[in-house]
């Protein structure tokens, strides 16, 4: 009777965070631009050389560092090139001259083979903007790293190159609505333009809000609420809020000498095999607090020297039981790790001898987190939560992005960002 009344709970607890998640966010707008990555491309990482950690916001001058790795373990002629996007992630209606200066192609010419791993690969390495490739205007920015054909990627990352010259105030907090807030977060907004001339704010400002840095449930092209003396604001009740999720999955493999954190045991085979204890869905738990990276990961090594050429690959092994059998929904392990992709390589499958969700996915050496997903196949619905549950409490990243295109211009700017994280309402 007990694991009966149990179970009940469970199914109105998952309905419930169903039902809210899609009472929110957008999809991302344009996710046709979202090529796969070549299969013997790994670890894409990419990162502002004044960041600790992968982020893809930079200010207009900064600079990105950029590695991956290619299984081929052989020396490839990689090229990169970069075009402008407006707020929507559509390509602009500019001229390359219009946003690059110097040649829109660069060559990798950075590498190097790997040394006493198992796995064999070779290690690339570039640095954008350069000197080169300067870039002259703010805005999104698509990435692609290709072989011959730039229409032919290899792989294509999002950027965000900002200015800032709009002076941004932002607060997180619970939700206003009763009924939501101990699952949401609320995103209070202001924004000084004193620096900015903005003759028509409703058609030449709007706002897009990430959280964790994903864009999967991005808040896109909102518009100011109230109007003030070179202020615009935004207070919505429901209208700029997330579910604030829980804390992530992680594990822990910077050495395959010994079982890591969250490791059930290691295999050699042809390569090494991380088992990782089996994870249960944590939305009918109550709320513990874990830290996290919010869903980044870190490549590292302590078993040898370089981790870029001496990190070996391991395949790691996720599992998941539950009591509920998703029927007609998949479920994905999500993360920065494979930039926030729901894909084939990452998605589970259900093993009914063991009545656990499986998957591996062939990751280098390093710390990472995780969360799984579900996608509804009938209508296509994304579901971040379903797993894990939200509990207001969880500490997450929210980006903030300004973009501004006046009445005369062909493009859109980004003139102010902003991070703040939700453990400042605590």
């Amino acid at each position: 009777m007990t694991n009966l009344i149990r179970l009940v709970t469970a199914l109105i607890l998952f309905t419930l965070t169903i039902t809210h998640v899609f009472a929110q966010n957008s999809p991302f707008p344009n996710p046709e631009i979202m090529i796969s990555d070549d299969v013997n491309l790994k670890s894409i990482y990419i990162h502002n050389i004044n960041q600790n950690i992968g982020v893809p916001y930079a200010k207009l001058g900064e600079t990105f560092a950029i590695s991956f790795d290619d299984l081929d373990n052989d020396q490839k002629n990689y090229f990169y090139t970069v075009e402008h996007y407006d707020s929507n992630w559509e390509k602009s209606d500019i001229f390359d001259t219009d946003y690059i200066e110097g040649y829109n192609e660069g060559s990798i010419k950075d590498y190097a083979y790997s040394f006493n791993s198992l796995e064999k690969y070779t290690h690339y390495s570039f640095r954008f903007p350069n000197n080169s490739m300067r870039l002259l205007i703010s805005g999104n920015y698509l990435l692609k790293v290709y072989l011959d054909d730039p229409s032919e990627p290899a792989f294509v990352r999002r950027l965000v190159i900002y200015e800032d010259i709009v002076t941004i105030g932002a607060k997180v907090d619970r939700a206003t609505i009763v009924s939501k807030r101990d699952t949401e977060h609320q995103i209070k907004l202001t924004l000084n333009h004193k620096d900015l001339t903005i003759d028509n704010p409703a058609q030449e400002v709007n706002v897009t809000i990430l959280q964790n840095n994903t864009w999967d449930n991005g808040i896109y092209g909102l518009q100011y609420q109230y109007i003030g003396n070179n202020t615009l604001i935004y207070n919505y009740n429901d209208k700029m809020n997330f579910t604030a999720g829980n804390y992530f999955y992680h594990f822990d493999t910077k050495s395959i000498q010994t079982a890591g954190l969250y490791t059930d045991y290691i295999r050699l085979e042809d390569i090494y095999n991380i088992f990782l204890y089996t994870n249960e869905p944590r939305y009918s738990y109550p709320y513990s607090s874990q830290q996290d990276y919010n869903g980044g990961f870190v490549l590292r090594s302590i078993d040898g020297g370089d981790t870029a050429t001496e990190g070996d690959y391991t395949l790691v092994h996720f599992s998941l039981k539950t009591d509920i059998q998703y029927h007609d929904k998949d479920i994905y392990v999500y993360g920065a790790f494979n930039d926030w992709r729901l894909e084939e390589d990452n998605k589970l499958i259900y093993d009914k001898d063991y009545e656990v969700y499986k998957t591996n996915i062939l990751l280098k050496q390093g710390y990472y987190d995780y969360k799984y997903v579900v996608v509804d196949k009938k209508n296509n619905e994304f579901m971040p939560d379903a797993i894990s549950g939200s509990f207001y409490q969880t500490e997450n990243n929210y980006s903030i992005i300004v973009y501004y295109r006046s009445m005369d211009s062909r493009y859109d700017r980004v003139v102010g960002f902003y991070q703040l994280r939700s453990f400042e309402m605590f």
